[in-house]
C-alpha cells in the first residue's frame, strides 16, 4: 500500500471501496512530503472515477 497508508475504520465501506478502486488502478499511498504540487487523492468514492480519468500520469501511480 505504501508507508503513508492509513486504514479507514473497518465499518467505513465507502472509504474502503475508494482505497480499493485507487489501488486497483495503480495508485499507491506514498508520503506526500516534498510533493507539494501533486494532485491530492479524492475524498469521496464518487470522485474516484474522474480522478483516475484526469490523472493518468500521477506520480504516485504505477502502471498495472
Amino acid at each position: 500500500m505504501g508507508r503513508a497508508f492509513k486504514a479507514p475504520k473497518k465499518t467505513d465501506k465507502e472509504q474502503w471501496n475508494k482505497v480499493n478502486s485507487l489501488w486497483g488502478a495503480g495508485y499507491r499511498f506514498i508520503n506526500h512530503e516534498g510533493w507539494r504540487a501533486v494532485v491530492p487523492y479524492p475524498e469521496r468514492l464518487t470522485e474516484v472515477a474522474a480522478f483516475i480519468r484526469d490523472n493518468p500520469d500521477h506520480p504516485f501511480r504505477v502502471k498495472v
